[in-house]
C-alpha cells in the first residue's frame, strides 16, 4: 500500500496540535530552523533546484540522476524514468573520472553521491527523491536529508531482499525496477472540469510553445526555444514553471502537470498536441468566488489555488489524502483523510519540520495537524496521509506569500470527500 510511512523522532515539542501525520495529540518533532510555533515573518531560502515529482515519487529518481550526469558532460541518453544502459554507461564514466570504488560502478551509492556533491555543489537531490520514494513504501523511517547514509542503505537492502535480488544497498537498474514495481499504481482518470467559476485573467498575446512550426513532444530534459516559450506561456497563465531558461526541469514538469490537472488532460507532464492546443485556448475554470487573499485546495483536481492580495491566481500541483488505512508510530492505524470545509492558516513553521510521518517543508497548518506543505514527492493522484503536498520549491515561494489568518477553503466537486463532522473513524492528518 502506498504511503505507510514513519520517521525518526528526535526532540519533543509540546504543542496541542499534531505535526502532519501525528494524530490530534502532542507532536514529537525536530526542526532545522529555530522558531516559535506562531511565526509570521521571515523568508526561507529559495531552492529552485529541489526535485519535484511530476508523476510519481519513483519516476524522478532516475531522471534527476540523468540530469546531474548531463550537467557534468556525461551523456545518459534520453532523459526519462528508465535506468537505461546509456545511463549506466554514463554513470560508470563519471565514476571512473571521480575515482569512485569499482564496487559502486553502474549504480548509485554513498561514494558516488559524495562525488556528485563535490562536483555540483549543494545537496544531493537524487537522494532526496530516493528517500522520499522509500518513505512512501514504508521502507525508509528516518529524516529525508539528501545523504546516502546508513538508514538509506538499510532501506534499499530491505527492498532488495524483498525483491529477491542482491542486497548490496546500491541503487542500480534492478533495484530501480524493484522500487518501481512496489510503488506502482495506475493514475486515476482526470476529473472533468466542475463548473462555471471565474478563471484568472491571463494574457492572450503570449506565443504558444511550438507556434513556430511545431517541435514534437516536450518533456523532462527537453531544451531549446520551444521550452522557453512553454515556460513563458505557463507563467502568463498563472503557473510556476521556473525561470524561462529553455530547460524542461522539475519545476516545468510540475507546472505542466498542474495545467493538465486543471484542464482535465492526461496527467503525464508531457507537452504534445493536446496540451499545446489547451495552452493556446485554456477553457477550465479556476477557483470559485470567495475571499481575497486565500488558499483553495481542490481535491477533485488535486490542485492548490493561491488567490493573491490583488486577485491574481497561481495554480500549484498538489496531492491530498488517498483514503487508505495506514500504520502509525507506536501501533494502531489511522485513515488518510483531507478535511473538507472552511479553515484559516493557524500556524506557520519555516524550514523542514520532521514529524512522525515524514519531513514537511514550510508547513502552513490550517486545521489541527493538517497542513499545506512542501515534499519531494507530489504525484498526479491522491497519495498523502491527509495533508496537501506541494513541491518544495512551491512551498518556499508560498510561505512568504501567506499570513496567519488567511482563509483556506477545501472542497471536492465529486462529493466523495466528507467534511469534518462526517470524517471517517480514525481520520488523521499525515505527510
Amino acid at each position: 500500500m502506498r504511503g505507510r510511512v514513519l520517521a525518526v523522532i528526535a526532540v519533543t515539542m509540546g504543542v496541542g496540535v499534531a505535526g502532519c501525520g501525528g494524530g490530534s495529540g502532542t507532536v514529537t518533532t525536530v526542526r532545522t530552523t529555530a522558531s516559535t510555533p506562531q511565526i509570521e515573518t521571515g523568508n526561507p531560502p529559495l531552492s529552485p533546484d529541489e526535485p519535484d515529482s511530476p508523476v510519481a515519487g519513483v519516476d524522478v529518481i532516475t531522471s534527476t540522476l540523468q540530469l546531474d550526469l548531463q550537467r557534468l558532460g556525461f551523456d545518459p541518453g534520453p532523459i526519462g524514468v528508465d535506468f537505461s544502459a546509456a545511463t549506466r554507461t554514463a554513470l560508470k564514466r563519471f565514476q571512473d573520472s571521480a575515482g569512485v570504488p569499482a564496487a559502486e560502478h553502474g549504480a548509485l551509492g554513498p561514494a558516488t553521491t559524495t562525488a556528485f556533491a563535490n562536483r555540483l555543489g549543494g545537496a544531493n537531490d537524487v537522494v532526496v527523491a530516493l528517500q522520499s520514494a522509500l518513505t512512501d513504501v514504508d521502507l525508509f523511517h528516518a529524516v529525508i536529508n539528501g545523504r546516502y547514509d546508513v538508514a538509506t542503505t538499510a532501506a534499499l537492502k530491505a527492498l532488495q531482499k524483498r525483491a529477491g535480488i542482491a542486497a548490496d544497498g546500491l541503487y542500480g537498474p534492478a533495484t530501480a525496477a524493484a522500487l518501481a514495481s512496489l510503488y506502482g499504481r495506475d493514475d486515476p482518470e482526470p476529473v472533468a472540469d466542475g463548473g462555471a467559476i471565474v478563471a484568472p485573467t491571463v494574457s492572450t498575446t503570449t506565443t504558444p510553445p511550438s507556434a513556430a512550426g511545431g517541435s514534437g513532444l516536450l518533456k523532462l530534459g527537453s531544451t531549446g526555444d520551444a521550452v522557453k516559450r512553454l515556460q513563458q506561456r505557463l507563467t502568463a497563465l498563472g503557473y510556476r514553471p521556473g525561470s524561462a531558461d529553455g530547460t524542461f526541469g522539475a519545476a516545468t514538469a510540475s507546472a505542466v502537470l498542474a495545467f493538465q490537472k486543471r484542464e482535465g488532460l492526461t496527467r503525464d507532464s508531457v507537452v504534445g498536441p493536446a496540451v499545446e492546443t489547451a495552452l493556446a485556448h485554456p477553457k477550465a475554470s479556476g477557483p470559485p468566488a470567495g475571499p481575497i487573499p486565500r488558499l483553495d485546495i481542490d481535491i477533485a483536481r488535486q490542485l492548490v489555488f493561491v488567490v493573491l492580495k490583488g486577485g491574481a491566481v497561481i495554480t500549484l500541483n498538489s496531492s491530498t489524502g488517498n483514503g487508505e488505512i495506514y500504520a502509525v508510530p507506536g501501533g494502531g492505524t489511522d485513515v488518510a483523510y483531507t478535511p473538507v470545509g472552511d479553515f484559516t492558516v493557524i500556524r506557520k513553521v519555516p524550514g523542514d519540520e520532521h514529524a512522525p510521518l515524514g519531513t514537511l517543508r514550510n508547513p502552513l497548518y490550517f486545521y489541527r495537524g493538517w497542513a499545506i506543505h512542501g515534499a519531494a514527492n507530489v504525484p498526479a493522484y491522491p497519495a498523502s496521509h491527509g495533508c496537501a503536498r506541494i513541491s518544495n520549491a512551491d512551498a518556499d515561494w508560498l510561505f512568504a506569500q501567506i499570513s496567519l489568518g488567511t482563509p483556506v477553503i477545501v472542497y471536492d466537486t465529486t462529493g466523495k470527500s466528507p467534511d469534518v463532522k462526517d470524517a471517517p473513524a480514525g481520520a488523521a492528518p499525515g505527510y
